[in-house]
């Protein structure tokens, strides 16, 4: 386990964190905001500054009652001392992204040594899924950076049988749970109670002070109590009831997928690093009785189960993955790198593997984008050929140096690839994605337009959390056309957003004289009511 910490472990931990928050950070505020999480984040952050409200959050002017709030507290902080950007709303993200990158080293130099810590560090900063979820508004790196520091505290009470160790690790697990819920807390749970099963010591949970679950409550809890109390019923079916359990046990928000869902999810989500998975859980299998080996198998295989038999599934629910199996690929690595003749053997399937990496990474290219949107991928091609000739080569030069026996020059191509990358990202893909992103654009000219008093609706189309954010604008969601004729009878002007397509017809069919046409953007139309209109059976303003 983790030897005396020393001046030079320091400087270790410190160059892995900087270097992952600036590739992180590089380019943060290019491209507008993501629908839907990041705009909603966003908004839900600036309304707590607008009510003044740090616990019920809001959305759209109504209570919001998904998640718990420390992450939209940070975002308002931000807001509030810089202003709301797309920089400043992602900050947090790549600064908990390069804590993940930071505990990653911590973890690894405990369980093995630091120079295995520092690798792991750089295969987590560079794999694509936790590099993405860094770059984007979102808080699952904030809640996975307070997981894995929970694991690691774990672990050295473990050892130890460190007292203070074991209160810390309670304290993030509470910050965990305050920022996305009690699986902040459920997951370190469950794989340590694994670690005890297999390794046949029960009697470990005597170790734990009685002052732990206590303090765990006094972090984690407090919303969940105070919102309990402001909204009772209300809440507690909808926060416990229909987003907790009703996530796991059931579908939500259209959100389903098959068992197998993660599977692909996992094999693109690690890249460039997918080739050496299979050899880095091979290598960890054949030394499973070590305490190691066992934290990582633990890890990864308790996690994908429990979102496999989970009913909702999304692609950032197995971001704890990467970084716990990314200390077993450095491992392997690094054994292969000091002639380990095991590591030696399997780095030859790294070897073949290399050139399906690249397979599948275009394939997945290939489908979604030219499959899927292909006008758009077309247009596209220059940045996304770059992007991918940049992954290639890496992966291509990566196996030249494995089949030359150059170990570490291969381990450094493989990172530098998607070091490479980011660049050709931020610098070229994302600006011209813009253009195929019509909502913020619509939504900056009627902030421009509109005067107080005015209604901003939108129908025959689903909530748009930017078009709430950057319109700045309470936004009134239209769905029948009974909806339709209350909102163009409240007010004297209405903006109304549509989609200009067949399907939905009926909002057109729906409209009376005197909307007008004002303008049209990526498929959408923005019509204005400014008139007097037939209001027979609507309700009158309030």
């Amino acid at each position: 386990m983790g030897a005396t910490w020393a001046a030079a472990d320091t400087r270790r931990l410190l160059a892995v964190t900087l270097a992952a928050l600036i590739l992180f950070t590089y380019g943060l505020g290019v491209g507008t905001l993501w629908d839907q999480d990041e705009p909603k984040y966003a908004q839900i952050s600036r309304e707590i500054l607008q009510t003044g409200d740090l616990f019920t959050l809001h959305f759209n002017g109504k209570p919001w009652f998904v998640h718990p709030p420390l992450f939209m507290w940070l975002q308002a902080l931000t807001g509030k001392l810089f202003g709301f950007s797309e920089f400043t709303v992602r900050i947090w993200s790549s600064v908990s992204g390069a804590g993940i990158a930071a505990a990653t080293f911590l973890l690894a130099r405990f369980l093995y040594d630091a120079t295995t810590g520092v690798m792991a560090g750089a295969i987590t900063a560079t794999t694509i899924q936790v590099l993405a979820q860094s770059r984007l508004g979102v808080f699952d790196p904030t809640l996975l950076f307070f997981m894995l520091l929970a694991l690691y505290m774990y672990l050295v009470a473990y050892e130890t049988g460190s007292r203070r160790a074991h209160l810390w690790a309670w304290v993030w697990a509470g910050l965990a749970t305050t920022t996305k819920g009690p699986i902040g807390l459920i997951l370190p749970a469950m794989v340590v109670v694994a670690l005890w099963a297999v390794r046949r010591e029960w009697s470990r949970w005597r170790e734990i002070p009685i002052l732990g679950p206590v303090i765990f409550a006094a972090v984690g809890l407090p919303w969940y109590v105070i919102e309990t109390f402001r909204h009772g019923e209300v809440f507690l079916r909808l926060a416990v009831g229909h987003y907790l359990f009703g996530r796991f046990f059931g579908v939500v928000e259209n959100q389903p997928g098959v068992w197998w869902y993660y599977i692909p999810v996992l094999l693109f989500g690690a890249f460039p690093w997918t080739a050496s998975a299979p050899s880095g859980v091979a290598w960890l299998w054949r030394r499973r009785r070590e305490l190691g080996s066992q934290i990582i198998l633990l890890w990864c295989g308790i996690t994908v189960a429990f979102y496999s038999a989970a009913g909702t599934k999304l692609p950032n629910y197995v971001l704890p993955v990467y970084p716990v199996l990314a200390i077993g690929i450095a491992r392997l690595w690094m054994e292969a790198v000091r002639g380990t003749p095991d590591a030696r053997r399997l780095m030859r399937w790294v070897a073949v593997l290399l050139p399906v990496n690249v397979g599948l990474f275009v394939v997945a290219i290939a489908v979604y984008g030219w499959v899927k949107y292909s006008a758009e991928a077309l247009a596209l091609r220059g940045p996304l050929i770059m992007i991918t000739a940049v992954f290639t080569a890496g992966s291509l030069v990566a196996l030249g140096c494995l089949l030359a026996r150059r170990t570490r020059a291969a381990f450094a191509a493989l990172a530098l690839a998607l070091v490479v990358a980011v660049p050709v990202l931020a610098r070229q893909t994302l600006p011209a994605v813009e253009q195929y992103r019509p909502i913020p654009r619509i939504s900056r000219g009627l902030r421009a337009q509109m005067q107080p008093g005015d209604v901003l609706a939108a129908a025959g189309m689903s909530e748009v959390a930017s078009l709430r954010y950057y319109s700045e604008q309470q936004v009134e969601w239209v769905e029948t056309p009974a909806d339709l004729a209350q909102v163009l009878c409240r007010r004297e002007r209405v903006f109304l957003v549509v989609p200009a397509i067949e399907d939905d017809a009926w909002v057109r069919a729906s409209l009376p004289p005197g909307v007008r046409l004002q303008g049209e953007d990526g498929g959408y139309r923005i019509l204005l009511k400014d008139q007097a209109v037939s209001c027979s059976g609507a309700r009158p303003a309030p």
